[in-house]
């Protein structure tokens, strides 16, 4: 169980206040699943191993097919099934699918405040590096349709860093596009695109493993939190690429390191 058997006012408005950090973080490179489970913690909102920060990640997906509806809609016409864009998008997703199946008991064992905190500043040294290498390099891949399959592949790989609690899907897969030559705007783009098959596969998993012991105010509360999560998630996407494209990587990378410190202080001291 999850929470309570009843969902009561303060236990709706900790779901509403998830949702929205959740549909913030979510595309931000800061990680939302560490941020959900920081603000669990500190709000007292227990879930049952990871569930609950899991599947909120459906109104994040959503998001994305709202957003981009044009994209997929032309991307699902049967004749475009086999298209380059979609053959991309597969060898992208197959790491993660392949690693999330077999290691979910691992990544399952590795919610916990302090590999969330650890790794917001390992991701924040990270992204500081990463602006910092590309600074002077040539931009080779400048549009979605310019992706090489090996690109596409190797950026795949590094989103796996996202089963590490803290480290960020979108973070590990923007800061992937970058050092394999992609823009800024590009990397974020294909990182948005990516969430999609990647969050639904994650999600229906999770929900598949977990249904059993949920109660009928587990999913009332995860509903609101998903509808919260889909408007924030919105906004965030809209402002996302123009932050990236201004502010490349360092603000973030600041934000995660004093925010990995300052965690580790509490819990420490």
């Amino acid at each position: 169980m999850l929470y309570s058997n009843e969902m009561n006012l303060i236990s709706i408005l900790k779901s509403v206040l998830l949702g929205i950090l959740e549909g913030i973080t979510e595309f931000l490179p800061v990680s939302s699943t560490g941020h959900l489970i920081l603000a669990g913690k500190a709000l007292n909102f227990e879930s049952l191993s990871g569930t609950f920060e899991i599947s909120i990640q459906l109104g994040a997906i959503i998001a994305v097919l709202f957003l981009y509806k044009d994209f997929f809609v032309n991307q699902f016409k049967p004749s475009n099934w086999l298209s380059d864009g979609n053959k991309k998008m597969v060898v992208a997703v197959i790491p993660f699918l392949l690693i999330g199946f077999f290691c979910y008991s691992f990544i399952k064992s590795m919610f916990s405040e302090t590999i969330v905190l650890f790794s917001l500043i390992f991701g924040g040294i990270c992204m500081i590096c990463t602006d910092a290498f590309v600074k002077n390099k040539e931009v080779k891949t400048s549009s979605f349709e310019e992706i090489s399959y090996k690109q596409a592949f190797y950026i795949g790989l590094f989103q796996c860093f996202a089963f590490i609690p803290g480290m960020s899907r979108s973070g590990s897969t923007i800061v992937g596009g970058v050092l394999l030559g992609l823009n800024y705007k590009v990397a974020t783009k294909f990182s948005f695109l990516l969430s999609v098959p990647v969050m639904f596969c994650a999600v229906s998993y999770e929900l598949l493993k977990s249904f059993g012991s949920l109660t009928v105010s587990d999913l009332g509360l995860m509903g609101i939190a998903i509808v919260v999560s889909f408007f924030s998630g919105l906004v965030s996407m809209v402002f996302l690429i123009k932050m990236i494209e201004k502010w490349k990587l360092v603000p973030f990378g600041i934000y995660r390191i004093v925010l990995g410190i300052i965690g580790l202080f509490i819990i420490f001291n």
